[in-house]
């Protein structure tokens, strides 16, 4: 049986979601692939499982309490405590990969991307009500052979009957990473409330990391029936869990299709940074679309997403596209 080893970042996880389980909450799981879009090159894989705990407002009997805990302690932060606000913890394990176009070659590529994997623990405080959406969160993470990324490749590609990848021995770290987050949405425009329903999002975030800094932006359209009642149509391994908190409050089943245009400015790359030997040169800024759907009853939503992006690197021009499976759960 196949297991993915990723250090103390798995045992911290089981500790805090132990914590929070205590609590009614969802539980999510994404998986990103370019082999879904046909290709396998640049960003290749990404694992996402999270858990978003019960709102601290409808959890006042219990113990523990984080949630409530995290709201009181952190309102200094706009949004953060308000009245009219659920609050609630999200918590993720994730692990993502890197890798060139060519994986059946042993030796470095330098004229490519290097070889690079990521397990890491991701914590987020949100709070909304129907209009708004704040999250404030961490990161934590480690590089390198204890990622886990060799053997995740290896056992995803003996599974789809694909190349088995060479070069791993290669790649970057080990390196401890980490930063913060700061996410915000907002639904501006809403229609159809008992038939056919339509709805417009705008979304920004900001991440001060060592693997990734950046500023993002996008505008988000869906439209369906019985429309889930999450913000951001984005549940992407390599995105963060904004589109979690929400998703599942909405009775009865429905189903909705999703388009979403996005813009990243980036100032700091790991891989850049460190693959300093490669060809790889982080582009200042990126474009995104993405497109897709899914099908929700109260307990569970299944969605399917295509995304693709201007070039990364300004040494190549090639777009990068992946497709992502995400599967959500009531607990």
């Amino acid at each position: 049986m196949h297991r993915i080893r990723i250090g103390p970042a798995s045992a911290s996880l089981c500790l805090l979601l132990a914590s929070l389980s205590a609590q009614a909450g969802v539980l999510n799981i994404a998986w990103d692939n370019d082999l879904l879009t046909g290709e396998d090159k640049g960003y290749t894989n990404g694992v996402r499982i999270s858990y978003l705990s019960g709102t601290a407002e409808r959890n006042d009997t219990c113990r523990l309490c984080l949630p409530r805990r995290a709201r009181d302690s952190f309102g200094w932060l706009p949004g953060i405590g308000n009245p009219d606000r659920d609050h609630a913890l999200s918590v993720s394990l994730i692990q993502l990969m890197v890798t060139p176009e060519d994986i059946e070659a042993e030796a470095p590529q330098f004229d490519d991307v290097p070889y690079v994997g990521l397990a890491a623990i991701e914590t987020t405080l949100f709070s909304w009500n129907r209009q708004h959406l704040v999250g404030y969160g961490l990161l934590v993470g480690h590089t390198g052979p204890d990622s886990g990324a060799k053997r995740s490749q290896e056992w995803v590609h003996k599974v789809t009957g694909s190349s088995n990848p060479k070069g791993w021995d290669n790649q970057l770290g080990p390196d401890v990473v980490g930063g913060l987050h700061a996410l915000y949405a907002n639904r501006f425009y809403s229609s159809g409330a008992n038939g056919l329903q339509n709805e417009l999002v705008w979304s920004a975030g900001t991440r001060l990391s060592t693997f990734i800094t950046s500023a993002e932006t996008g505008l988000f359209w869906r439209i369906g029936h019985n429309l889930p009642g999450n913000f951001v149509p984005e549940y992407a391994g390599l995105s963060s869990t904004i589109g979690l908190p929400g998703l599942l409050d909405i009775p009865g089943p429905g189903w909705s299709l999703f388009a979403g245009l996005s813009g990243e400015g980036i100032a700091y790359n790991y891989i850049e940074d460190r693959g300093s030997d490669y060809a790889f040169r982080q582009r200042h800024f990126i474009g995104g679309l993405s497109l897709g759907g899914s099908v929700h009853t109260e307990s569970f939503q299944f969605a399917l997403t295509l995304r693709a992006t201007t070039s990364p690197t300004e040494t190549n021009k090639d777009p990068m596209s992946f497709g992502t499976l995400s599967f959500t759960w009531r607990l």
